[in-house]
């Protein structure tokens, strides 16, 4: 059986290379030209495969791999390059979820604005002024009920936000980046307006 000490290192190394494979991905996650970067290495892949498979062939049955042969050997790395960014795209979504929180700011004001050909909110909050993109806040309007006479005919808003904690190697920081910048409504404007509850009248 392995001893205690033996385990704690195993998992400890275990531990240790997953996290060098992650940084190594990151890494190249991070590049401007991550895309082809993979897109070359799986390229780089099936031209070894196709030069061993093709030399054992020759070695063995006098012959080139059959066209049927290169084809399935052509699938099969298309089918590992599809695994390979399914499976860093799963990773970068787990990881930002974990780190990733969201946080509400009371709302004083907010105003829609245009400038550059896009539209803007500035949303002034009690953690200072905001400007976000449009198609990147969602506005909800709400009724709320009540019969506290205090609250009848006020507004309350609050702005709710994904935020990345501080901290995060450079690289993993611009993956998280990417996300909220490629996806719509990474933030919520809600707006509640509190009325009177007619049901008690």
């Amino acid at each position: 059986m392995m001893g205690k000490k033996a385990k704690q290192k195993f998992e400890s190394t275990g531990i240790n290379e997953m996290g060098t494979i992650k940084k190594m991905i990151y890494s190249i996650v991070s590049k401007e030209n991550a895309t082809d970067i993979l897109i070359m290495g799986d390229c780089l892949f099936y031209t070894i495969q196709y030069i061993i498979a093709n030399i054992y062939t020759l070695l063995t049955r006098q012959s080139f791999l059959s066209v049927k042969a290169n084809i399935f050997l052509a699938a099969i790395n298309f089918l590992i390059l599809f695994l390979v960014f399914f499976a860093i795209k799963s990773m970068i979504t787990h990881d930002f979820t974990k780190k990733s929180k969201l946080v509400d700011h009371k709302v004083k004001s907010y105003i829609l604005s245009q400038a550059y050909g896009k539209e803007f909110y500035t949303i002034k909050t009690n953690d200072g002024a905001k400007v976000v993109e449009k198609d990147k806040v969602e506005v909800v309007h709400a009724e709320v009920a009540t019969d506290d006479k205090r609250k009848i005919g006020t507004t309350k808003i609050k702005y709710f936000e994904l935020e990345i904690p501080d901290g995060l190697p450079e690289d993993q920081l611009y993956a998280f980046k990417e996300i909220i910048k490629h996806n719509k409504n990474t933030s919520m404007l809600v707006v509640t307006k509190y009325v009177k509850d007619e049901a008690k009248d």
